[in-house]
């Protein structure tokens, strides 16, 4: 039997492997910090960060807004499609409706929270794999308003991302320096206009360690969170 998902990896049952699940459990922790990024295009001329916690203003001039950005952010988009599933997940089990938050954010957040925390059933639920192949379509979606594009000759290595995440690791994914627009990290998200460079570079770790591109880092490489430019 082959994984419905990725339909590479052998499973025993269900219709996730341990792969497509562990990937799908990513992409649910990141979904709520992408959904807060796309805000960026919905408001010209400033910029957020929820690793910043607070606002910082554009450097270069004001975009328009961008209508995929506005169908994801809506309440129709991540949202809409995260609370579908967990409606789906929740009949499926006999259980009552789920009640929802009263902001957009927390929607998001708490579907996507709850979700995850059935995932294992989801692995083995016949519509396990559409379910997978829904949260990579929002994730690749969000991707394709964030980083349009991004020009890969030759790039110079900035270093490597310091946001932690609530649990204290740290992302460590490489960062490359772009002088038209703040820097973003693939991964996260996370911002670092030009004026934040130097607090990066203050808390790159150890350049001698052997770990993985883009592999998070252990909880005890733990740095501070970025500060607000």
């Amino acid at each position: 039997m082959i994984c419905t998902l990725c339909e590479t990896h052998e499973l025993p049952y269900g219709s996730l492997c341990p792969h497509c699940t562990s990937a799908t459990h990513e992409r649910l922790q990141r979904l709520p910090r992408m959904w807060a990024s796309l805000d960026a295009w919905l408001t010209p001329g400033t910029t957020g960060s929820p690793q910043y916690g607070g606002r910082v203003r554009r450097a270069e001039a004001p975009l328009p807004v961008n209508g995929e950005a506005l169908d994801l952010y809506a309440a129709g988009g991540i949202a809409g499609v995260l609370e579908d599933w967990r409606e789906a997940v929740y009949d499926a089990r006999g259980w009552p409706p789920p009640t929802r938050a009263a902001s957009l954010a927390h929607r998001v957040a708490i579907a996507a929270a709850d979700l995850d925390s059935h995932l294992d059933w989801i692995a083995r639920w016949y519509a396990g794999a559409d379910f997978g192949r829904d949260i990579r379509r929002l994730v690749d979606r969000v991707r394709q308003v964030v980083q349009p594009g991004r020009d890969l000759d030759e790039p110079t290595m900035l270093g490597r991302c310091i946001a932690a995440y609530p649990d204290g690791r740290v992302c460590g994914h490489p960062l490359y320096a772009d002088m038209s627009k703040p820097v973003q990290c693939d991964w996260c998200l996370c911002q670092y206009p030009p004026d934040t460079w130097l607090t990066l570079r203050h808390y790159q770790p150890d350049r001698g360690r052997s770990d993985t591109a883009g592999e998070p880092e252990a909880a005890g490489n733990q740095a501070p969170e970025p500060v607000a430019a």
